[in-house]
């Protein structure tokens, strides 16, 4: 008997252990659930732009060059959809307007009129035109973005190769502003492939761009006149009329990228960077969480697309002797597809629209549409990351288990720069592990003050919470952020 029951235990715990643990897809579903769309088996929702309607409908560009109006968007079971505009070149955005659509073309600036109000559209109408288009591989045009002022912008990527001559080529790698009365004029330079454009509450301008050449890692970068963003190619449109900067000589290489800021005037490092493979490795779009609450505890904070890995990340920002600087943590793994483009709901959920368009991404499709929807289950995060003068102050989304989070021990950091360079990518360089000296949790356990030793301007600020716990219990949904710290307050 008693080797019956030492088989049968043995046997119980063999089964407990043979249990696969939760992926960090499934870890996230109980809080952010992901609905998949199912069109028309025809139609190929290979979105590359999305515009939420006022009466709830959502228009969705699609790379091909149709823009498709989609019925009852938040019901994947009543959704409906239908051609509204076609013929177009490859549109890679889309915004709608005082009952009209924008959308950039590869040459133009273009908006789209449907007058007599069946879905159809009736006119299609250049607003901006005069950057150079010469067929070359890479020469997509993102946008429109609006701002408050009602100005749209528009960013420009640069041309894989020797290219044309500049002459026939103008303003690639450039952001653009045309102002409500259609004057098109450059603001800032140096992009490689900005896609994804996005305005915060405070209505700045900021752009993502993909890892490559002069870019060691993917950046969010602050779009304002005068700046040059790093991307050496832009440089050759310093001459022409309108240009906000000039460098003279040759760019320096071989430098980090903090000692590139100091040697080149124009030069403004990225509000944040987002470390390779550990938060992507090919951003996209922009989307500020302007729910108020309806999507979750991080109101205000921005949202990013991941293309090649197929998930969404979320930024913190903050500014810092008027400059921007912020944490970058992963939100929400397991999307079907590349995400390229994001759109909020009527209820406060999140439209992802999808294509991979041939190059490759994690998943199961090749396009489609998901929508993240909130359960209204506060999930165990890093809510903010602050930088102080001598440290970080952590804020979270419910309360810490005060012992574990008043140990200096739980907190482990890494901070890195990367090189500038013509180079493909980069690797993180002059690595050192700054010390944790003290641990200070506040009394309702939502925040924790870290004083630290070793902080560097301008460099990266990676920080492993995996042993901290909330008063329930809980680990952190995702342990690690990444602070890039332009500026010590």
């Amino acid at each position: 008997m008693e080797r019956i029951i030492v088989c049968a235990l043995t046997l119980v715990a063999g089964s407990l252990a043979a249990e696969p643990a939760l992926s960090q897809s499934d870890r996230e579903a109980p809080f952010y659930e992901l609905v998949t769309y199912e069109p028309p088996a025809d139609l190929k929702l290979e979105i590359s732009g999305m515009a939420m309607m006022p009466d709830g409908r959502l228009a969705v560009a699609l790379r091909k060059g149709e823009i498709w109006l989609i019925e009852n968007p938040t019901d994947p079971g009543r959704a409906t959809y239908r051609q509204f505009a076609t013929g177009l070149h490859e549109p890679l955005g889309l915004a709608y307007r005082q009952g009209v659509f924008y959308t950039v073309q590869r040459t133009e600036l273009t908006s789209i009129r449907d007058f007599d109000q069946d879905d159809v559209a009736d006119e299609y109408l250049t607003v901006a035109k005069g950057w150079g288009v010469s067929g070359s591989y890479h020469e997509y045009a993102y946008g429109p973005v609006f701002d408050p002022a009602g100005n749209a912008w528009i960013t420009l990527n640069c041309a894989i190769g020797k290219g044309p001559n500049p002459a026939d080529n103008a303003w690639r790698g450039w952001s653009m502003k045309v102002s409500p009365e259609g004057r098109m004029t450059p603001v800032s330079g140096g992009f490689r492939s900005p896609s994804g454009i996005g305005i915060n509450l405070a209505g700045d301008l900021f752009a993502t761009d993909q890892q490559g050449n002069w870019f060691p890692t993917c950046p969010l970068l602050h779009v304002q006149e005068g700046a040059f963003h790093g991307h050496g190619d832009a440089l050759k449109f310093c001459d022409l009329p309108g240009a906000t900067f000039k460098i003279d000589g040759k760019l320096p290489e071989n430098l980090t990228v903090v000692q590139a800021a100091k040697k080149i005037a124009p030069y403004k490092l990225p509000a944040v960077w987002f470390p390779y493979r550990k938060v992507g490795m090919s951003a996209t779009d922009i989307l500020c969480d302007t729910t108020e609450g309806k999507f979750g505890p991080f109101a205000g904070q921005l949202f990013v697309g991941e293309f090649t890995m197929s998930f969404v990340s979320r930024v913190f920002l903050e500014k810092v002797k008027g400059q921007y600087q912020g944490a970058c943590f992963r939100f929400r793994e397991g999307l079907q597809c590349a995400a390229l483009r994001m759109a909020w709901g009527p209820d406060g959920s999140m439209f992802v629209g999808q294509s991979n368009r041939g190059w490759n991404s994690l998943g199961t499709r090749a396009y489609g549409m998901q929508r993240l929807v909130w359960s209204g289950k506060t999930p165990f995060e890093i809510k903010s990351m602050e930088a102080l003068k001598d440290g970080f102050r952590l804020t979270f989304t419910q309360a810490l288990d005060g012992d574990r989070a008043g140990r200096p021990e739980s907190y482990a950091f890494t901070s890195y720069t990367y090189p500038y360079h013509s180079k493909y990518g980069g690797e993180e360089i002059d690595v050192k592990k700054p010390p944790v000296k003290s641990a200070t949790v506040a009394e309702d356990g939502l925040s924790v003050i870290l004083k630290m030793g070793g902080l560097r301007a301008g460099y990266v600020h990676e920080l492993d919470a995996t042993r901290l716990l909330s008063r329930s219990g809980d680990t952190l949904l995702h342990p690690e952020a990444y602070y890039t710290l332009n500026q010590l307050p």
